[in-house]
């Protein structure tokens, strides 16, 4: 199986084939598998998979069953890998080897060349790569393989103390397992917020970026929106092919039927977002419960798409069904003929990934609260209708080519250079839109400005007193919108509740136009018109104030306000969800005569949605999904979708 990256995907024989996987420990020996190698217990296990749709299984070379202390694999070992993947080509699946274990479940296990203090130093580095290229040598033509990942969260077992000394290892790695095997994609499997997942970092050195999600949230669409928020982070506005290499939860945690629910809404989103793949964690329960983790992990026994003695979860049926229809799918162009296009963009800002000296944010606020900012922008687009990618600040400027809008949601700051690039932005014809956050919550930045660019971009100047927190923003706010901006309307309102108490900027227009007011009269909302476009500036941190929220309401108006921004910019939405919790992502054939729409509830109850098309439809197709298409016309799609439910539609269009 030849696996290469080529743009923003990674394909599987020269062609796009969704990798749809499960990491994998067999089900009677969980993480003993090498020292209590069961061949026909791993043989009934690929068998399953087979039956389930596996097309690739992530495995793990726990580094002392496997190898000396000089790193030299154990040739008993070799030939009990050897012999999983023979049994993996015989029942057709593909296998990504990951080398560094070192970190699983819970526990730090023994590497025997190295300590966990000394992963990163030279000695370690050339026995860890010797260990990685003498496997890849001796695989490198099975039809089995299928990739190689360096290690399982690496940064669990010993975070790096620096970008620089993390990329020295990850750099040796792949250029030591390219050496020896140019045909199957490297990648480095560590935690989301480490140095060798940070996409500009290392886009150029792996072949896929591969997060590992478990996603936390009180609000349950907001949940499934930052899956989706999250993906598109991670692509760095397709200059990164994605592969969710881990997303589950345990059934000890939730009901067999809600882990199925998340399951199926998850698969359907990396879909729909351009992942490559997707990896359940994991295959199977577990019955050894005494076993080191399970121990005193007990949720670890619990992961599984199978139960302990084997039988199906109702997850393993979602999944069956899903891959069913991958070659349906895939038949009609999926990211061949028809490709996904977005004329929006939200920015991550440097932050996100990185400090500089003085400006901390990272360390006080952490990469997950950070992200959840940016992912709550992009949350706001997609549910609005409005296709959108995500960018980092570092590479925004690539975007500004074919971006219409462009979006900076509850940003503490931006670098001065990038504000002077986005007024040239604005200046040819683009829209921005930028809401500032001064403190939220423990988190202050009050020794900074968001921008050096106040009157000359956004047409207000800063109407703080000297020495103040900022403006305080708690309880119900409301704010009053004083000039049309379709389809907000003057004397509309947009309301929401400030749970944690929020400080920001005030400011006096210049030659901006109000937007809209407080109920105290304070300007919160300006339009400057600048050159061919526009710069709008919010005072209030939205994106902030929704991420904190326990329970979103998901028809405010805050998300009529990122309508207008859509419409502001003269982005066409081909297809408009009559609710925000449906999400729709198009894939349009290049005459755009048909699309493949892939259209997700994330909310967990049943919805009736409608979907409002541009170009008039001459007929409609169900590909996929669990939800039905309950009739259409010539303008629009109606559907019936179950909670965390999902279709896939092949549209034509009239000529």
């Amino acid at each position: 199986m030849k696996t290469e990256k080529l743009d923003h995907l990674i394909l599987t024989d020269g062609s796009f084939r969704f990798l749809l996987g499960v990491n994998y420990w067999p089900r009677l020996s969980n993480i003993r598998m090498w020292r209590d190698w069961n061949e026909d217990a791993v043989r009934e296990d690929l068998r399953q998979m087979k039956d389930m749709g596996v097309r690739a299984a992530r495995i793990f070379l726990k580094c002392e069953d496997f190898a000396d202390e000089a790193g030299v694999p154990r040739p008993e070992a070799v030939e009990k890998l050897r012999k999983l993947l023979d049994l993996a080509d015989e029942a057709g699946l593909g296998v990504f080897v990951t080398f560094l274990v070192g970190h699983m479940s819970g526990k730090n296990w023994p590497i025997p060349w190295t300590s966990f203090e000394g992963l990163y130093s030279p000695e370690s580095v050339e026995k860890t790569c010797r260990f990685a290229a003498r496997i890849a040598e001796l695989f490198r033509d099975h039809p089995a393989v299928a990739g190689w990942i360096l290690s399982n969260e690496l940064s669990l077992v010993k975070r790096a103390s620096s970008v620089e000394e993390a990329l020295v290892l990850l750099k040796a790695f792949v250029q030591a397992i390219k050496g020896v095997d140019p045909h199957h994609v490297v990648s480095s499997g560590d935690i989301p917020d480490s140095y060798m997942q940070e996409t500009p970092s290392v886009k150029h050195i792996v072949d896929y970026v591969g997060p590992h999600l478990y996603l936390y949230d009180t609000d349950s669409v907001r949940h499934g929106y930052m899956y989706a928020a999250m993906l598109e982070l991670f692509a760095d506005a397709g200059e990164a092919p994605v592969i969710l290499e881990e997303f589950g939860f345990s059934t000890l945690q939730y009901s067999e039927e809600s882990h199925a629910a998340f399951v199926n809404e998850v698969l359907y989103t990396a879909l729909a977002h351009e992942a490559s793949g997707a990896f359940v964690w994991c295959f199977s329960d577990f019955p050894s419960e005494s076993d080191p983790p399970y121990e005193w992990r007990p949720l670890e026994l619990g992961f599984g798409l199978l139960r302990k003695d084997g039988s199906g979860k109702p997850a393993a049926e979602v999944f069956r069904r899903f891959s069913s229809e991958l070659e349906a799918v895939e038949k009609l162009g999926l990211n061949k003929e028809h490709r996904r296009v977005a004329h929006s963009v939200v920015v991550a800002p440097f932050y996100v990934f990185r400090d500089y000296e003085f400006a901390w944010y990272k360390q006080a606020l952490g990469f997950h609260a950070l992200s959840r900012l940016v992912g709550m922008g992009y949350t706001l687009l997609s549910a609005s209708s409005t296709p959108a990618r995500v960018v980092y600040e570092f590479d925004a400027e690539k975007a500004f080519g074919w971006s219409k809008l462009v979006v900076l949601p509850s940003a503490v700051a931006c670098l001065a250079s990038t504000w002077r690039k986005l007024l040239h932005y604005v200046e040819a014809g683009g829209v921005l839109y930028a809401s500032f956050l001064r403190a939220v919550g423990g988190f202050q930045a009050l020794h900074d400005s968001p921008t050096q660019l106040w009157e000359e971009l956004f047409g207000v100047k800063s109407a703080l007193e000297a020495g103040s927190v900022g403006a305080k923003l708690h309880g119900r706010l409301t704010l009053r919108v004083v000039e049309d901006i379709p389809p907000l309307s003057r004397g509309d309102r947009i309301a929401l509740d400030v749970h944690e108490p929020a400080y920001t900027f005030r400011a006096r227009p210049v030659d901006a136009r109000v937007l809209a007011v407080r109920e105290d009269g304070e300007p919160a909302l300006f339009l400057a018109r600048r050159g061919k476009g526009a710069a709008v500036l919010s005072l209030v941190p939205f994106e902030a104030v929704l991420a904190g929220q326990e329970a979103l309401e998901w028809g405010s108006g805050v998300f009529e306000l990122y309508e207008a921004l859509a419409l502001l910019a003269g982005i066409e939405r081909p297809y408009v969800s009559s609710d925000s919790r449906v999400e729709v992502q198009t894939f349009s054939s290049p005459a755009g005569s048909t699309d493949i729409v892939i259209t997700v509830n994330h909310s967990p109850g049943s919805i009736d949605a409608v979907l409002t098309a541009r170009r008039s439809i001459a007929g409609v197709e169900k590909v996929g999904g669990d939800a039905e298409v309950a009739g259409s016309t010539e303008s629009e799609v109606n559907l019936r979708m179950p909670g965390k439910s999902a279709v896939i539609l092949h549209v034509e269009h009239a000529r």
